[in-house]
Protein backbone atom coordinates (compact mmCIF):
# COMPACT_ATOMS: atom_id res chain seq x y z
CA UNK A 1 0.00 0.00 0.00
CA UNK A 2 0.99 3.13 -0.79
CA UNK A 3 0.56 6.39 1.08
CA UNK A 4 -0.78 9.32 -0.63
CA UNK A 5 1.18 12.51 0.00
CA UNK A 6 -1.78 14.67 -0.68
CA UNK A 7 -3.86 13.34 1.90
CA UNK A 8 -1.56 12.26 5.16
CA UNK A 9 -2.69 9.11 6.76
CA UNK A 10 -4.71 8.23 4.05
CA UNK A 11 -3.61 5.02 2.02
CA UNK A 12 -4.47 3.57 -1.44
CA UNK A 13 -5.67 0.42 -1.63
CA UNK A 14 -5.54 -1.39 -4.57
CA UNK A 15 -9.01 -2.50 -6.38
CA UNK A 16 -8.66 -6.47 -5.26
CA UNK A 17 -7.60 -5.89 -1.48
CA UNK A 18 -11.05 -4.24 -0.69
CA UNK A 19 -13.12 -6.25 1.34
CA UNK A 20 -16.37 -7.45 -0.17
CA UNK A 21 -19.41 -5.57 1.29
CA UNK A 22 -21.24 -9.00 0.78
CA UNK A 23 -21.02 -12.09 0.37
CA UNK A 24 -21.49 -13.89 -3.17
CA UNK A 25 -25.33 -15.22 -2.23
CA UNK A 26 -25.49 -11.98 -1.14
CA UNK A 27 -24.13 -10.22 -4.16
CA UNK A 28 -25.40 -12.12 -6.61
CA UNK A 29 -29.59 -11.38 -5.32
CA UNK A 30 -28.34 -7.84 -4.89
CA UNK A 31 -27.78 -7.58 -8.55
CA UNK A 32 -30.70 -9.61 -9.16
CA UNK A 33 -33.19 -7.43 -7.41
CA UNK A 34 -31.26 -4.15 -9.21
CA UNK A 35 -31.70 -6.06 -12.59
CA UNK A 36 -35.74 -6.28 -12.28
CA UNK A 37 -37.63 -3.54 -13.62
CA UNK A 38 -39.87 -2.76 -10.61
CA UNK A 39 -36.94 -1.95 -8.70
CA UNK A 40 -35.77 0.33 -11.53
CA UNK A 41 -39.39 2.27 -11.89
CA UNK A 42 -39.55 2.50 -8.39
CA UNK A 43 -35.79 4.15 -7.92
CA UNK A 44 -36.91 6.53 -11.02
CA UNK A 45 -39.78 7.37 -8.86
CA UNK A 46 -38.26 8.09 -5.84
CA UNK A 47 -35.79 10.22 -7.72
CA UNK A 48 -38.69 12.08 -10.03
CA UNK A 49 -40.30 13.10 -5.97
CA UNK A 50 -36.63 14.74 -5.20
CA UNK A 51 -35.63 16.13 -8.26
CA UNK A 52 -36.48 19.79 -7.35
CA UNK A 53 -34.66 19.42 -3.70
CA UNK A 54 -31.87 17.76 -5.78
CA UNK A 55 -32.26 21.02 -8.62
CA UNK A 56 -31.65 23.25 -5.65
CA UNK A 57 -29.07 21.84 -4.12
CA UNK A 58 -26.65 21.68 -7.26
CA UNK A 59 -27.54 25.17 -7.84
CA UNK A 60 -26.60 25.88 -4.67
CA UNK A 61 -23.19 24.36 -5.42
CA UNK A 62 -23.06 26.38 -7.98
CA UNK A 63 -23.47 29.26 -6.45
CA UNK A 64 -20.74 28.33 -4.00
CA UNK A 65 -18.66 27.22 -7.18
CA UNK A 66 -19.14 30.90 -8.39
CA UNK A 67 -18.39 32.29 -5.66
CA UNK A 68 -14.80 30.65 -5.33
CA UNK A 69 -14.22 31.53 -8.89
CA UNK A 70 -14.29 35.24 -7.63
CA UNK A 71 -11.61 34.43 -4.88
CA UNK A 72 -9.52 31.93 -6.95
CA UNK A 73 -10.21 29.22 -4.14
CA UNK A 74 -8.60 25.91 -6.29
CA UNK A 75 -10.09 23.43 -3.39
CA UNK A 76 -13.86 24.83 -2.86
CA UNK A 77 -13.55 24.97 -6.84
CA UNK A 78 -12.70 20.97 -6.77
CA UNK A 79 -14.99 20.09 -4.01
CA UNK A 80 -17.97 21.82 -5.75
CA UNK A 81 -17.46 20.91 -9.31
CA UNK A 82 -17.04 16.72 -7.20
CA UNK A 83 -20.09 17.17 -5.67
CA UNK A 84 -22.19 18.80 -8.75
CA UNK A 85 -20.43 16.53 -11.53
CA UNK A 86 -22.45 13.55 -8.64
CA UNK A 87 -25.56 15.50 -8.64
CA UNK A 88 -26.64 16.71 -11.81
CA UNK A 89 -27.92 13.88 -13.89
CA UNK A 90 -30.34 13.21 -10.91
CA UNK A 91 -31.40 16.35 -10.92
CA UNK A 92 -31.81 16.53 -14.71
CA UNK A 93 -29.22 18.39 -15.77
CA UNK A 94 -26.91 16.35 -17.33
CA UNK A 95 -25.08 18.59 -19.60
CA UNK A 96 -24.06 20.77 -15.86
CA UNK A 97 -22.76 17.04 -14.77
CA UNK A 98 -20.74 16.81 -17.59
CA UNK A 99 -19.33 20.32 -17.37
CA UNK A 100 -18.31 19.62 -13.81
CA UNK A 101 -16.98 16.42 -14.65
CA UNK A 102 -14.39 18.74 -17.40
CA UNK A 103 -13.82 21.33 -14.55
CA UNK A 104 -13.22 18.83 -11.64
CA UNK A 105 -10.36 16.44 -13.77
CA UNK A 106 -9.15 19.84 -15.00
CA UNK A 107 -8.50 21.10 -11.42
CA UNK A 108 -7.52 18.55 -9.60
CA UNK A 109 -5.16 16.77 -12.45
CA UNK A 110 -3.12 19.98 -12.21
CA UNK A 111 -3.16 20.33 -9.17
CA UNK A 112 -2.07 16.92 -8.25
CA UNK A 113 0.68 17.51 -10.55
CA UNK A 114 1.62 20.35 -8.90
CA UNK A 115 0.80 22.34 -12.23
CA UNK A 116 -0.48 25.80 -12.90
CA UNK A 117 -4.06 25.98 -13.73
CA UNK A 118 -5.31 28.25 -16.81
CA UNK A 119 -8.53 30.73 -14.94
CA UNK A 120 -9.80 31.09 -18.25
CA UNK A 121 -10.26 27.62 -18.60
CA UNK A 122 -12.18 27.58 -14.89
CA UNK A 123 -13.97 30.56 -15.72
CA UNK A 124 -15.38 29.01 -19.10
CA UNK A 125 -16.26 25.60 -17.34
CA UNK A 126 -18.31 27.48 -14.19
CA UNK A 127 -20.09 30.21 -16.77
CA UNK A 128 -20.93 26.49 -18.65
CA UNK A 129 -22.28 25.06 -15.73
CA UNK A 130 -23.84 27.93 -14.39
CA UNK A 131 -26.02 28.48 -17.61
CA UNK A 132 -26.59 24.98 -18.18
CA UNK A 133 -28.73 25.37 -14.97
CA UNK A 134 -30.81 27.84 -15.22
CA UNK A 135 -31.64 27.03 -18.78
CA UNK A 136 -32.67 24.26 -19.61
CA UNK A 137 -33.68 24.29 -23.31
CA UNK A 138 -30.04 25.76 -23.99
CA UNK A 139 -28.32 23.28 -21.43
CA UNK A 140 -30.38 20.42 -24.09
CA UNK A 141 -29.46 22.14 -27.53
CA UNK A 142 -26.55 23.31 -26.80
CA UNK A 143 -25.27 21.41 -23.70
CA UNK A 144 -22.76 18.68 -25.42
CA UNK A 145 -21.48 20.45 -27.71
CA UNK A 146 -20.25 23.40 -25.02
CA UNK A 147 -19.21 20.05 -23.16
CA UNK A 148 -17.46 18.42 -25.93
CA UNK A 149 -15.45 21.22 -26.62
CA UNK A 150 -14.37 22.09 -23.05
CA UNK A 151 -13.64 18.54 -22.91
CA UNK A 152 -11.30 19.25 -25.53
CA UNK A 153 -9.70 22.18 -24.05
CA UNK A 154 -8.90 20.28 -21.11
CA UNK A 155 -7.35 17.35 -22.78
CA UNK A 156 -5.40 19.78 -24.11
CA UNK A 157 -4.44 21.61 -21.50
CA UNK A 158 -2.99 18.36 -19.58
CA UNK A 159 -1.24 16.65 -22.25
CA UNK A 160 0.52 20.41 -22.57
CA UNK A 161 1.44 20.23 -18.36
CA UNK A 162 1.54 16.51 -19.13
CA UNK A 163 4.70 17.24 -21.58
CA UNK A 164 6.09 19.74 -19.21
CA UNK A 165 6.44 17.43 -15.98
CA UNK A 166 7.86 14.48 -18.38
CA UNK A 167 10.60 16.65 -20.08
CA UNK A 168 13.35 14.81 -20.04
CA UNK A 169 16.38 16.66 -17.76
Amino acid sequence: MAKDKAAPGATIIDVDQYPPLLDEEAAAAFLTELSLRDTSKRANTVLETKRVQISHAVRGYIEILEKALRTNDIPTIIQQAHEIRGLAANAGLEAVGRLADGLYKYVDTATRLEASVDAQVISLHINAIARASTTASEAKAYGEAVATELSALVAHKLQAINRLKTKPV
